[in-house]
């Protein structure tokens, strides 16, 4: 008897994903292959890609390559709106967006999801980068 209950459970189960699969719902690893990533890397001199375009709901992913550990404040992200599908979207308090010291080869993202041009600058020791992010 268990046998029959474990072979119909498995034969709904087949039915069931390849009913989702021709119907166009989709799993969520098929979600992330949606998502558009950047990455900016910062260097002990300069930020490469400092000036970025992306499109809108892009992840910027910051990875910090020198010895010293960087920090990352947008200059002008007072109302600026940061979420990614998925996750709620919320306004962004500017003392807070990245505000951690991101150590030597880590890494810190944020996903964009308002249109606008967003200044940023990195600061490590006593020098200063700047960076822009503008999302179309």
């Amino acid at each position: 008897m268990k046998f029959k209950i474990t072979v119909r459970l498995a034969l709904l189960l087949s039915f069931y994903l390849t009913a989702m699969y021709c119907t166009g719902i989709t799993f969520a690893q098929d979600k992330e292959e949606e998502v558009q990533y950047q990455v900016v890397r910062l260097l002990s001199e300069e930020i490469v890609h400092s000036m970025t375009t992306i499109q809108l709901g892009t992840v910027v992913i910051w990875v910090n390559e020198d010895t010293q550990p960087a920090k990352i404040k947008f200059t002008n992200g007072n109302g600026m709106v940061i979420g990614c599908d998925g996750s709620e979207s919320y306004v962004a308090d500017p003392e807070q967006i990245i505000s951690e010291l991101v150590p030597h080869a880590g890494v810190e993202s944020l996903c964009f999801v308002q249109r606008g041009r967003f200044e940023y600058t990195v600061t490590r020791g006593t020098g200063a980068m700047q960076g822009t992010i503008v999302v179309k």
